[in-house]
């Protein structure tokens, strides 16, 4: 018998964990329309209830015109829940499902539904990196939410593991053959608490990867900054003259920040930033994420068993 709470060690030489009780594990993400049709409700939510600028409704509309009408997130995010809960339950009795911060079903709405049959609740945010931000945005209204229910929980920020690593790595390996450079990246946060861990993670994994696959060229930027206040830099956008510096002809970019595809990365990269490159001479590609890949799986798998162990 082990000092886990609801775990077992099973053989002396393999030390198997076989989980006993019954776990809820509630992944947590941002959310997004999946048409075009739904994104007035969507914007609705992130304004409170409140009457969308026309020019803001017309622009994300726009936005979702350019990506063929949808994002991909929310299928992504299903096939996420499907394949790591047949995995969880090779360790135990784990149930997987799905909450967004500003979509359908929400946070409060999702932890409020469970019954009494878990033992324990993990939140675990579908973001790479550890920050305030997530703390704030995505650990508050859950426990919020779950203190009344007076059930064990644990809520997960940041996914540092070193499967992290795997997770990118074939993805970013077939472009070393013909893009001698690299941009690691991750959206930028607002300035209103400390972020260090945030930027510490994005160095830290890009300097492991670039050693792993031998890339000895590499930049660390950041995007998506909002209008208004101080957000972490710098900006993408601001490398421009050390790219023109260091004679840059192309260069692949490796969204580290984010695990799956969605608009973020679909129209701020890949349409926005490709055209700014190019109106540079600058040959933009960008590496896939991880989304719904074995790699990302074990790595989900990996942390929140090792949570469990803490």
């Amino acid at each position: 018998l082990t000092g886990l709470i609801g775990g077992i060690y099973i053989g002396k030489s393999r030390r198997k964990i076989v989980y006993t009780n019954m776990y809820k594990v509630i992944l947590l993400s941002y959310g997004s329309p999946e048409r075009i049709e739904d994104v007035p409700e969507y914007l609705s939510g992130i304004f409170n209830g409140k009457k969308v600028p026309e020019n803001i409704l017309n622009e994300n509309i726009e936005k979702y015109r350019m990506v063929n009408g949808k994002s991909p997130s929310n299928e992504i995010i299903k096939n996420i829940m499907d394949k790591l809960s047949r995995l969880l339950n090779k360790y135990g009795d784990f149930e997987v499902t799905d909450a967004y911060k500003h979509w359908k079903p929400g946070i409060e709405e999702t932890v409020e539904s469970l019954n009494n049959e878990y033992e324990s609740v993990i939140a675990l945010p579908l973001f790479a990196f550890k920050s305030n931000n997530v703390s704030k945005s995505y650990e508050i209204p859950f426990k919020k939410a779950i203190l009344p229910k007076n059930v064990d929980y644990k809520f997960i920020n940041g996914l540092d593991d070193e499967m992290f690593t795997y997770a990118w790595i074939k993805n970013i390996s077939k472009y070393i053959y013909d893009y001698d450079s690299f941009l690691f990246t991750a959206h930028s946060l607002p300035l209103i608490d400390d972020e260090t861990d945030y930027i510490n993670s994005l160095h830290k994994y890009a300097d492991k990867i670039s050693k792993i696959l031998g890339i000895k060229s590499y930049y660390t930027a950041f995007y998506s900054q909002g209008p208004y206040g101080k957000w972490i830099e710098p900006s993408i956008y601001s490398l421009i003259d050390k790219f023109r510096a260091d004679g840059i002809k192309n260069i692949a970019v490796v969204p580290l920040g984010f695990l799956y595809e969605h608009l973020e990365i679909l129209y701020d990269l890949d349409v926005k930033y490709k055209e700014f490159l190019a109106e540079n001479g600058i040959e933009y590609v960008r590496a896939k994420t991880p989304s719904c890949s074995d790699e990302l799986i074990i790595l989900l798998k990996n942390v929140i068993l090792k949570n469990l162990e803490k």
